[in-house]
């Protein structure tokens, strides 16, 4: 967004679309309808599953903190999810590249970026969160309970607006069926030297996300054994569960970065990859 609103040269350089005729690519190769039409029904069967789930979280709020997080990952996944389901498919339906609608696809871009980057900071604080809450007590009441619970959402927030404001956005190409940061792709060679710097921070983003997840969890585990083996009667069903629910989610969060990485990186790709990114991503906000 700083291009947009205080940069319009460099703005205009990255993203003119003078001397682009987007029928050189045909229509035909810029629709992947099989792909549109199951993203869309897989929208509409996930939103009439969120809600309930929504709902649940909600009435648990006082119980713990994680709820509090669990209602903003949920809150932010039922506004992420339209991307790659609703819109991600009329986009392919109708074969949209960024230079056919230019404005729509910038600002989607823009909201996909704020969004996931504010859901990456809320899973590692999730994962933080159940760790702490395992291994000491005490220290996550001091660092998660009552209001400070909220400082961390900002804390994600802020995160989030770093990437909207100081990044360039994933722009939806057709050709790919993809998001990605060049605007272009399909119609001029790649230009890796201009979004070098969102390579670079993607790239570490995803890469802190599959390290230290992992680690995070391996820790919860390890504290959760000894746990169940010392106190077995305090550990309770319902704590099992958020346990896994959590985990599951990370997991194929942190997956789903690491294949975008890739993807971002080599646009070129192959469109299998592609969709097994793209149907993560869908599964990550179901």
């Amino acid at each position: 967004m700083e291009l947009l609103l205080f940069k319009h040269e460099e703005f205009n350089k990255i993203y003119n679309c003078t001397g682009i005729n987007v029928d050189d690519v045909p229509i035909e190769k810029r629709r992947y309808p099989i792909a549109a039409i199951v993203c869309i029904l897989l929208g509409f069967i996930y939103y009439t599953l969120y809600f309930p789930c929504l709902y649940s979280f909600w009435k648990n709020r006082s119980k713990n903190p994680c709820y509090i997080l669990l209602i903003y990952l949920s809150l932010i996944n039922i506004f992420t999810l339209w991307g790659p389901t609703f819109a991600q498919g009329i986009f392919s339906l109708n074969g949209i590249v960024y230079c056919s609608s230019p404005i729509l696809t910038y600002f989607v871009g823009c909201l996909y970026l704020f969004l996931w980057a504010a859901e990456c900071a809320a899973d590692l604080v999730l994962g933080i969160n159940r760790c702490i809450e395992m291994a000491f007590p005490n220290i996550a009441e001091i660092l998660f309970y009552g209001k400070r619970i909220y400082i961390w959402i900002f804390i994600c927030n802020l995160y989030g607006f770093y990437w909207l404001y100081f990044r360039h956005p994933y722009i939806f190409n057709g050709i790919a069926f993809a998001v990605l940061f060049e605007p272009l792709i399909g119609y001029i060679p790649f230009r890796a030297e201009i979004f070098k710097r969102d390579l670079f921070e993607n790239s570490l983003n995803n890469a802190l996300l599959a390290v230290v997840t992992p680690i995070i969890y391996v820790i919860f585990i390890i504290c959760f054994f000894f746990k169940t083996r010392e106190v077995s009667d305090r550990v309770t069903k319902e704590e099992k569960m958020v346990f896994i629910q959590v985990f599951i989610v990370s997991m194929i969060n942190t997956s789903t970065g690491i294949i975008y990485a890739y993807n971002l990186k080599n646009p070129d790709s192959g469109f299998v990859l592609v969709l097994v990114a793209h149907f993560c991503w869908v599964h990550v906000h179901g």
